[in-house]
């Protein structure tokens, strides 16, 4: 009886350590780029403070966040853009974004 407890006991455990843990998945902040002309495109970041490049070519005039993140853009004429939550932020002088981060707030 006690061998068959020790098996089972021991069975148990190693199904335990060898189950695939849970993926830890970063929430990902949503972001509007806006141009002079109204024109705009998107682009997800994971809350993750990870630096993302971003290739669209558009001079933005306005970097606008739904909410949930604390972020840092980069434009390639060395502007640093940062928003906070849920607002519109401009980007002085105007010119396209090239990398990107978040946080969670």
């Amino acid at each position: 009886m006690k061998t068959a407890l020790i098996a089972a006991t021991i069975s148990s455990i190693a199904a335990f350590a060898s189950a695939n843990p849970v993926e830890n998945r970063a929430f990902q902040v949503a972001i509007t780029f806006w141009g002079a002309d109204g024109s705009s495109y998107g682009q997800n970041f994971p809350a993750d403070s990870s630096s993302h490049a971003i290739t669209n070519t558009l001079s933005v005039t306005n970097i606008s966040s739904a909410g949930g993140g604390f972020c840092n853009f980069h434009g390639v004429d060395g502007s640093s853009t940062v928003v906070i939550g849920e607002e519109k932020v401009p980007v002085s002088p105007p010119q396209a974004q090239i990398r990107g981060s978040c946080d969670i707030l």
